[in-house]
């Protein structure tokens, strides 16, 4: 299996990638970058945490991979799409076609109910109303269970429920990478479970590729990998990652460079 690459001299390669970093540096004003010369490659279909403390750099890298900034300096790729060639209406249209995105806010629309939550994107992409995209959503809702509530409105759902929600929004237009920035954050451990297993299948039955951004060992380890940042530069990664070894990961020593990999899953795949 092709692995995410994270490479000393900072050169990134792997082949069909869904997500290429190379080199890349983001500075706010004159202080210390926020990033600095990240490079990584994650394989289509692969479940990759990005790790770190609060102020590592670890939503700057979501956003940067998004599109939804631009890298001071360094090369971000969808696919074989180098995003410093688009203007703003191309990154937009990247974003909407070919991006899902899975945030703790959630960004439901509360004046919209389940169904047409899920379709937005579609519909924003050009799709007709109707009843195809009517049973594409209801195929969403049912995937993470929640057929039987397309007609509610987001206020009268959980937490737990708004997210699962918002997961099938995020996947209904078959995105090539799905970014989640802390999406359990505000969740119970057993709801947030079952929002980590529905991106891991996501992964696993669909081959989508998802980007988990995370302070919490026990979602980390439902991924294929993780890699931790500190100070804006990646020091290090696991495959396979369990509780136990990411928790010593985040205490050791930051910028020591160590690598360790994980013997066995913490999850079953």
């Amino acid at each position: 299996m092709t692995t995410t690459a994270v490479t000393e001299n900072g050169a990134a390669r792997a082949l069909d990638a869904a997500l290429t970093l190379d080199g890349v540096t983001r500075t706010y004003g004159k202080g210390a970058p926020a990033l600095d010369r990240v490079s990584l490659t994650v394989p289509r279909g692969r479940f990759l945490a990005v790790m770190g403390r609060s102020g590592s750099g670890k939503s700057t890298l979501l956003r940067c991979a998004a599109g939804l900034e631009r890298p001071t300096t360094g090369t971000v790729r969808i696919g074989g799409t180098d995003l410093a060639t688009l203007k703003a209406t191309g990154l937009t249209r990247l974003r909407r076609d070919r991006i899902g995105f899975v945030f703790q806010s959630l960004n439901l629309v509360s004046a919209l109910d389940v169904r047409e939550n899920v379709t937005l994107p579609l519909l924003l992409a050009g799709a007709r109303g109707g009843r195809a995209l009517d049973a594409l959503a209801l195929a969403g809702l049912a995937a993470v269970g929640l057929a039987d509530r397309a007609g509610d409105m987001p206020e009268n759902l959980s937490g737990g429920q708004r997210q699962r929600v918002a997961i099938a929004r995020a996947l209904v237009n078959e995105p090539e990478v799905v970014f989640a920035d802390e999406p359990t954050a505000a969740l119970d451990p057993v709801t947030a479970a079952g929002v980590l297993a529905l991106l891991r299948r996501a992964v696993d039955e669909r081959g989508t590729t998802v980007v988990l951004v995370t302070h919490d060992p026990v979602a980390a380890a439902w991924t294929d990998e993780a890699v931790f940042l500190d100070g804006g530069r990646l020091v290090g990664r696991l495959d396979r990652p369990e509780e136990t070894g990411v928790r010593e990961m985040l205490g050791a020593r930051a910028g020591d460079g160590h690598r360790r990999t994980a013997s066995s899953p913490a999850v079953a795949r």
